[in-house]
């Protein structure tokens, strides 16, 4: 592992050119390792140091892609509540998000392969329930953010669709439904994935009437269950979603009817 770690320090330093498939194949192995160091500074970021710096060639993309895909990484032991399984799904789609945004602008990838990406990732987040964010002695799972990242990635890339888009929506609402109190930033992230939504596929009046019906769903269910924190947790999750993607707007100098829309609910909720 010492040697696998030396090799990932210098493709982050830039002073690798080519990396052996053998190399490659250790990556894919580890890429959810419990050790942080090992899975996001070294192997998460020597991904991204090889695809932006543009070190893989087609071939070496689609490989990787295609492995990450046969060994379903994404989806691996979903079923399962709160196991390290969640390291391997939530790094292996910042992985898949990072081959999609340099994509978007490169289109090296085959097409159908990117396909299958997104459906993939579309079933990943409509099945994702481990919700935490940091986890003690292992680092970031951050699965709601992460994959936040992904469903951003592929609204912005030209082989997406308004079917995607609306699958989009609805596993942003999903992550705001389920939520239990998110504390790392993760509403900002679905934010984000939110806004990109705007600028491909969707209009100001499809985004907003989403928001109403959202809004509404989430106040129905905290007037009619009182049995748990659940619909609590749900609705201040939104009203923190909501008050990023105001701001985000703002940063983004962003103007029209949404930011007006955006306020009203958010004057409604506090």
């Amino acid at each position: 592992m010492k040697s696998l770690s030396n090799t990932l320090q210098n493709i982050i330093r830039g002073e690798v050119k080519q990396v052996s498939i053998e190399i490659l194949n250790e990556m894919i192995k580890n890429i959810g390792s419990t050790d942080p160091i090992l899975r996001d500074q070294l192997i998460f970021s020597a991904f991204c140091a090889l695809i932006f710096g543009e070190q893989l060639n087609k071939q070496e993309m689609e490989y990787i892609l295609n492995s990450l895909l046969e060994k379903q990484l994404i989806i691996l032991d979903i079923e399962e509540t709160n196991s390290d399984a969640v390291f391997t799904r939530s790094f292996t789609s910042l992985v898949y998000a990072a081959f999609l945004e340099y994509d978007a602008t490169k289109k090296v990838i085959d097409g159908q392969l990117v396909r299958q990406v997104m459906d993939t990732s579309h079933d990943y987040m409509a099945r994702e329930m481990d919700l935490r964010g940091y986890v003690k002695n292992k680092g970031w799972a951050h699965a709601t953010a992460h994959g936040a990242d992904l469903l951003e990635s592929i609204a912005k890339h030209p082989v997406s669709t308004p079917q995607d888009a609306s699958i989009i929506l609805g596993n942003i609402a999903r992550f705001i439904k389920i939520a239990e109190g998110y504390q790392d930033e993760e509403e900002e992230r679905l934010a984000r994935a939110f806004i990109a939504l705007g600028t491909h596929h969707l209009t100001e009046e499809m985004l907003k009437e989403w928001l109403v019906i959202l809004e509404q769903d989430l106040w129905t269910k905290k007037i009619t269950d009182n049995s748990d924190l659940k619909p609590y947790y749900s609705q201040l999750a939104f009203k923190n979603f909501l008050k990023s993607t105001y701001f985000l707007m703002e940063k983004k100098s962003l103007q029209g009817d949404l930011k007006g829309e955006i306020k009203k609910l958010v004057v409604k909720l506090i």
